[in-house]
């Protein structure tokens, strides 16, 4: 699916249900902990796939996989323009869930950074994790790629970004002086991101208080 850019994160009005942030950032540190990590530590979004046992391919080797969907799949001309168009390097593609004999995969922009690598796949993991329903492609009946409204759109991008930068590790540097390029790099972040999280979490008015 393609990602929102820097607009949608400045809407004014937001979707996410009463409490959702607070699980939110609840949930990054259950998942840390069960990773052996802290929240001062980068989750990276392939283990956290794993954790759930949900596969991650880049788009591009999806045309490795062309020449084995006749076994697979009766509509394979429809599947194979499906992957041939998420594959395509000049869509501005980022990531989508897709599942596969019940299977759950996450499909990335491999031409990407790392950063936003990172991002995109956290962001489908939240979707996972917060069961979102979504079969909106209609690939065949037995492979389906997801898509989802505006409220799940927030609510995997809320907890996409504290799964990758969790308040309690950004106030934790941001105490001891890290810049937010600093931050960024220890999380595998974008600085965009980590700033993004900064405003989020009002970090520059609880240092303020802090120092006070």
């Amino acid at each position: 699916m393609l990602r929102p850019d820097a607009t949608y994160y400045r809407m004014k009005r937001t979707l996410l249900p009463p409490g959702f942030k607070t699980r939110a950032e609840q949930q990054s540190l259950v998942i840390r902990r069960r990773l052996g990590l802290n929240a001062t530590q980068a989750c990276p979004a392939r283990h956290l796939a794993g954790l759930y046992g949900v596969s991650v391919t880049g788009n591009a080797s999806l045309l490795s996989l062309l020449p084995h969907l006749s076994d697979e799949f009766a509509d394979t001309d429809l599947v194979r323009e499906r992957l041939l168009r998420v594959s395509d390097p000049a869509l501005n593609f980022s990531a989508l869930v897709a599942v596969v004999r019940g299977h759950t995969m996450i499909l990335y922009n491999d031409q990407h950074s790392p950063e936003r690598q990172e991002s995109d796949i956290m962001h489908e993991m939240a979707h996972v994790l917060c069961q979102h329903p979504g079969d909106d492609l209609q690939l065949t009946s037995d492979i389906g790629l997801r898509d989802h409204d505006a409220q799940y759109e927030e609510e995997a991008s809320w907890l996409g970004s504290v799964l990758q930068v969790p308040d309690a590790g950004l106030m934790w540097y941001a105490r001891r002086g890290y810049s937010i390029e600093q931050i960024a790099a220890r999380y595998t972040a974008s600085v965009e991101m980590v700033t993004y999280r900064w405003r989020m979490c009002g970090i520059a008015r609880r240092l303020s208080y802090h120092r006070a």
